[in-house]
């Protein structure tokens, strides 16, 4: 009876933090230099059909993929604490690979990328108890 009971509560578990912590970690090993991002599509073979341009576009939609999943368990749940914390790491990743040219800013951020997608995959349901005891 106990194995049963913890089978069915860790079969009642999303699996939310490797949904929205690939995209993130993903992000983080992006190169930040031009030269870098060539060298890295060359390796692939799409060296000369992707510029420099598109690296910005590409992060924006792989830090948007964990965003869109922490706002969907958010309005599953009832708490927003998490959904929010990403759009700050989110936010500030971007601003730091892009605007700061900062490594460290980008780890930061990334990490609470991770810790946000890690207390999302913690929160329960809500469960509204009307003091029914019955």
């Amino acid at each position: 009876m106990k194995r049963e009971l913890s089978i069915r509560s860790l079969g009642g578990r999303s699996g939310s933090i490797g949904t929205s912590a690939v995209p993130a970690l993903l992000t983080v090993l992006m190169p930040k230099c031009p030269i870098c991002w060539m060298a890295l599509m060359s390796s692939l073979g799409v060296g000369s059909t992707i510029g420099a341009d598109w690296l910005r576009p590409i992060a924006f939609g792989l830090l948007l993929l964990p965003v869109i999943a922490l706002f969907i368990r958010a309005r599953r749940c009832g708490r927003y604490g998490p959904f929010l914390l990403g759009i700050v790491a989110a936010s500030a990743m971007y601003f730091c690979k892009f605007e700061l040219f900062s490594d460290p800013g980008v780890y930061l951020s990334g990490l609470g990328l991770v810790g946000a997608s890690i207390w999302n995959a913690a929160i329960k349901r809500r469960t509204h108890d009307f003091g029914c005891r019955c």
